[in-house]
Formats: structure tokens, sequence, C-alpha cells
């Protein structure tokens, strides 16, 4: 009697408190659902952010290597800057005249003259 009864008090309070074990275990499986989903989208994240990783350090070392180049470029385009300037003042000295110039050019003018007079008229190379 006394098993039956302690039988019957099991089975009246697990009847009783039925819907509250179900609504628990059911919520144990959508958190485990749950649990597993966020599991693989965290594998995926961490997968995802080495691959991140891997590009970032190909990015940053692309971006050591046009930094370099762009160091170098500049230096070429402030010598080319120079170079221009020097140009256009060669250009500003050579468009006027200078007679101090044609003075000290008038001697070696007239000796090529003077060589054009000696040689013989009468050579011919055909």
């Amino acid at each position: 009697m006394v098993g039956i009864f302690i039988g019957y008090l099991v089975f009246y309070f697990r009847y009783e408190h039925k819907d509250t074990v179900n609504e628990l275990r059911s919520n144990l499986k959508e958190a485990n659902k749950e649990l597993q989903h966020l599991n693989g989208e965290m594998d995926e994240y961490e997968q995802q952010n080495m691959i991140l990783k891997e590009k970032v350090t190909e990015l940053l070392e692309k971006n050591d290597d046009l930094s370099q180049v762009t160091s170098e470029l500049s230096k070429y385009y402030y010598h080319m800057k120079k170079a221009s300037e020097k140009t256009k003042e060669l250009i500003r000295f050579l468009q006027s005249p200078d007679s101090s110039i044609e003075e000290k050019m008038q001697k070696y003018v007239w000796l090529e003259e003077q060589d054009h007079e000696h040689e013989s008229p009468n050579k011919q190379f055909f």
C-alpha cells in the first residue's frame, strides 16, 4: 500500500508539473539548436577572420611597396621640376642676344672662314 501511495504521489506531482517540465524541455531543445547554430556561425566567422587577416597582411605589404614607389616618383618629380626650371632659365638667356658672347665668338667665326678659303675649290667627292 505504501508503495502504491508513493507511486501515486510521484505520478501526481509529476502530472501536476507536466506543463512546466514540457516547457522546460522544449526550451532546452531550442537552446541546444540555437547553440549549435551559433557554433556553426562562429566557425564560419573564424574562417572569414583568418582570410581577412591574410588579405590585410597582403595589402599592407603592397601598401609598403607602393609607398616606396611613390617616394621614388616624388624624387624623380623633384629632379624633373629642377631641370625644367634650369631649362626655362637657359631659354631666357638664349633668347636675349649678348654682345660679349658675339665678340668672343667672332674670332672663331673668322678662323672658320679662313679654313674654308684654304680648301681647294676643285675637290669633288664623286
